[in-house]
C-alpha cells in the first residue's frame, strides 16, 4: 500500500476530530455564525477537503489493489461513516456539543462534492500531472 499519498487523508482526518474535541465553551463568538446554517458551510467545507484527499490517496494505490479499483467508492463510504462517527462523538463524549442529523447530511454532501470534483477534473484531464 502506498501510505505517503493517503497521509494528507490521514492528516486530515486526525485534524478534523481535535476540531470535533473542541468543548463548546470554547468555540470562539463570532458574527458568521448568526449566518443562518453558517455551521453546515463549516461541516460541508472541511468534509470536501476530506472527500479530495481521500479520493486522492484512494486512487494513487497499486494497479491491482482493490483499494483503486473502488476508489470512489471506498471514498464516499470513509467519509460517510467518518462523519456519522464525529457527530456521534459530538452528542455522546463532548461537553457543550451535540451531534446533529443535519450535520452528518452537510458531511456527506461535503465529501460528495470533494469526490465528485476529483472525478470531474480527473475526467476533463486537468489532473494528469498531479497523478503521474
Amino acid at each position: 500500500m502506498r501510505y505517503r499519498y493517503l497521509l494528507p487523508a490521514i492528516v486530515w482526518t486526525v485534524v478534523i476530530f481535535f476540531i470535533i474535541a473542541i468543548p463548546g465553551s470554547n468555540i470562539p463568538e463570532s458574527p458568521l455564525f448568526l449566518i443562518p446554517h453558517f455551521d453546515k458551510i463549516i461541516h460541508a467545507g472541511i468534509f470536501f477537503l476530506l472527500g479530495l484527499f481521500s479520493i486522492y490517496g484512494f486512487t494513487k494505490q497499486g494497479d491491482k489493489t482493490i483499494i483503486k479499483r473502488y476508489a470512489y467508492t471506498l471514498a464516499v463510504i470513509f467519509c460517510v461513516l467518518y462523519g456519522i462517527m464525529t457527530e456521534v462523538m459530538q452528542h455522546f463524549c463532548i461537553s457543550e456539543r451535540s451531534g446533529e442529523f443535519a450535520d452528518v447530511i452537510a458531511n456527506a454532501s461535503g465529501s460528495a462534492a470533494g469526490v465528485l470534483l476529483f472525478y470531474y477534473l480527473k475526467k476533463m484531464h486537468r489532473l494528469q500531472k498531479i497523478l503521474s
